[in-house]
């Protein structure tokens, strides 16, 4: 119990940080090396661009998961005195429609990924297969899904149906 606890409160991070401390060390080694040693190496530049996407991605999960996501706020605060079972409505529906449209990310997701299977595509430098690159976007859609519904319930079960950036 005591790992899943860690893991939900600390493994996108953990990855994240993994992710970025790697991707400032192989920067910094190619910086070194190119410009003190006059070698450069492209598939350290390719491995880089890939930590980065994967990095950013995960980062959705790690921000709805922490509720400091992009937001229109605009309904909520104007009515949020006056109506507030209006403002619950609209956080609802919010996550709804965030998780819907994670949803259909996903979907169209795996179908890319289903060409890319059917038509290999290699990396420039890395001559690995791409669709290891673009796995992310499913995997971090399924993560995204999971944390907002994850913080809509836990809302929900606190009896705090409205968004208050930070709470966890």
């Amino acid at each position: 119990m005591k790992y899943l606890h860690w893991l939900d409160q600390w493994a996108e991070e953990f990855c994240v940080s993994v992710m970025l401390a790697l991707l400032v060390l192989l920067l910094g080694s190619e910086v070194f090396s190119r410009f003190l040693l006059g070698k450069s190496f492209s598939w350290m530049e390719e491995l880089c661009r890939y930590l980065f996407v994967w990095s950013s991605y995960l980062g959705v999960a790690i921000a709805v998961k922490r509720k400091e996501q992009l937001r229109i706020l605009i309904l909520m605060n104007l009515f949020g005195a006056r109506f507030p079972g209006l403002v619950r409505v609209c956080y609802v529906l919010s996550e709804i429609s965030f998780i819907s449209f994670c949803g259909i990310v996903f979907w169209y997701s795996l179908s890319m990924l289903e060409n890319m299977s059917r038509f290999k595509q290699v990396s420039a430098s890395l001559e690995i297969d791409v669709k290891y690159a673009y796995l992310i976007i499913p995997l971090s859609m399924v993560l995204t899904m999971f944390r907002t519904a994850q913080v809509l319930y836990r809302d929900y079960r606190k009896g705090s149906l409205r968004f208050e950036a930070g709470e966890e």
